[in-house]
């Protein structure tokens, strides 16, 4: 298998006054994995079910490879789904399942056959052929789900928040999993999410998207040290944004210009007894590995995370280690 780059041209989408895609361009490498990332409601669902061909844009190209799809049947392209509720047919087996796609293309029963157990071999799945879905747990039904996508040969894989009904524990295993496996085929992946570890954890790329825009692209660890705007900051694993200058200036030393803020990642508000600052303590929360403190300085609210333990005090004293001068867009 060889994925395809995948390019959205001034996308847009309309339905009836909302628009829900708004001019949306980027270049998605082949072999890459790229998540689209954002709230609900941000327009990152609509996208990806324009590059699958189950919504014609209203404005703009679809291309995968050099080849313009924009108004090509969703059966007629290169790309598979991988949907939230997987999709599977319950009245059927895995191999069933996993069989129908080239059912539908009219693939040889003998070619079947052998597709079929390559996929579920790729899976780990293969000991499970004639196995009822029904009596599969939620992970399993995840994979023939995969297998499934990846048994019709796809040169784009599109997954829509595919681990979203995994328990917490099933979900972290199933995406070292998942990346695993998109690296073995070099497919080109596209994966939506509003899960921000989850889009550090799988992504060569993200992109951030709000209000049918997309704010910023990057690699996971440069969206994160170097956020653009304050609600990339916010959304991207939590910071704490300060918008007045003065106080911004005091914690951090930078001075701001009208429209900035500074963004002020939670761990780096560091809890020490000899900080040059100290602020009252609002909650405590225990968390196992972390411990997340909310502090109010000056009557401003700051998130701290530690690993250390917390004193018990109701005064404790900090220092900032770092620290991101952002647009000022909440």
């Amino acid at each position: 298998m060889r994925g395809e780059s995948v390019r959205l041209d001034g996308v847009s989408r309309r339905f009836g006054d909302l628009k829900a895609v708004d001019g949306i361009s980027v270049e998605i490498p082949n072999g890459s994995f790229f998540s689209l990332l954002g709230p609900s409601g941000c327009g990152k669902s609509t996208t990806l079910r324009m590059i699958a061909g189950f919504e014609i844009p209203d404005e703009g190209r679809v291309l995968i490879g050099e080849k313009d799809v924009t108004r090509e049947e969703a059966r007629k392209r290169p790309t598979v789904m991988v949907f939230q509720n997987y999709a599977l047919f319950p009245h059927m087996t895995v191999r069933e399942n996993v069989e129908y796609g080239l059912r539908v293309r009219n693939v040889s029963k003998a070619d079947r056959k052998t597709r079929v157990l390559d996929a579920l071999k790729r899976v780990d799945m293969d000991n499970f052929v004639d196995t009822a879905v029904t009596s599969l747990s939620g992970g399993q039904q995840q994979r023939i789900a995969l297998a499934r996508a990846i048994a019709i040969e796809p040169q784009v894989i599109l997954f829509d928040e595919p681990l979203s009904n995994l328990d917490v524990a099933l979900r972290q295993q199933t995406r070292i999993e998942l990346k695993d496996l998109q690296r073995r085929l070099g497919l080109t992946s596209i994966y939506v999410t509003h899960d921000q570890e989850e889009a550090l954890a799988l992504s060569d790329q993200i992109a951030v998207m709000r209000d049918g825009r997309i704010v910023q692209v990057g690699e996971p660890r440069a969206l994160y040290d170097n956020p653009k705007t304050a609600f990339v900051a916010s959304f991207l694993g939590g910071s704490n944004v300060l918008t007045d200058p003065a106080i911004a200036f005091e914690l951090t030393g930078k001075t701001l210009r009208s429209g900035e803020a500074v963004a002020i990642r939670a761990e780096h508000v560091q809890i020490e007894e000899d900080g040059p600052f100290k602020a009252d303590v609002v909650s405590r929360q225990f968390l196992g590995m972390i411990t997340e403190v909310e502090l109010r300085f000056k009557g401003v609210a700051l998130i701290a995370k530690t690993t250390a333990v917390v004193p018990s005090e109701e005064r404790l004293s900090f220092h900032v280690l770092a620290s991101t001068v952002v647009i000022n867009d909440l």
